[in-house]
């Protein structure tokens, strides 16, 4: 064998090695997916000087709106939060697809999962320039007795939607939906 082929035939055995080896640049904090807990307690507290919130409630075919002086946005936006699936558990559990615009800007980022037991189905994230513009999450929850889905829609300029849609046996379906507009 000559001294080129064994030289390729080298870097080849070294690159096949390399692929099999967990990367040693991540740092142990260093989050698989977007960190949804971390971005939604920064939320809170660049919120909470804000004034007024126009609140509308509605279940069951009622509708209520009124406009609040306060709201305890960390108890409300712990809803997002917990849907973070940065736990070492779930690091394969996701598909991540990110999508560029022509400039090869971050324009939005979906994670989906096809595992029925794992509770956050979907979490998309759009951008503008270098910001969040929104954040769209699916839970769903499925048991003999019930079927829970929930709908949650953050818009960091706008407000947030939050719905829950439930299906128990032999009831019919419920819907309760809370619209939280930033005035």
């Amino acid at each position: 064998m000559s001294i080129k082929m064994r030289f390729y035939l080298g870097i080849f055995l070294l690159f096949i090695a390399a692929c099999g080896q967990a990367p040693t640049n991540l740092k142990p904090n260093t989050k698989p997916y977007f960190d949804l807990k971390g971005y939604f307690e920064a939320e809170v507290q660049r919120l909470e000087p804000r004034g007024k919130y126009l609140k509308t409630v509605s279940a069951g075919g009622n509708k209520e709106e009124r406009t609040v002086d306060n709201i305890d946005l960390k108890r409300e936006l712990s809803l997002f939060s917990v849907a973070d699936i940065n736990r070492p558990a779930w690091s394969d559990k996701y598909a991540v697809d990110s999508i560029f615009d022509d400039q090869k800007k971050l324009v939005q980022i979906q994670i989906k999962t096809t595992d029925d037991k794992l509770k956050t189905r979907k979490i998309v994230i759009d951008f503008k320039g270098t910001l969040v513009s929104k954040v769209l999450i699916e839970n769903k929850t499925s048991s003999s007795i019930a079927t829970s889905s929930q709908v949650l829609t953050y818009e960091p300029s706008i407000g947030y939607s939050i719905e829950n849609h439930q299906k128990v046996a032999m009831t019919n379906d419920q819907l309760f939906k809370v619209v939280v507009q930033f005035l």
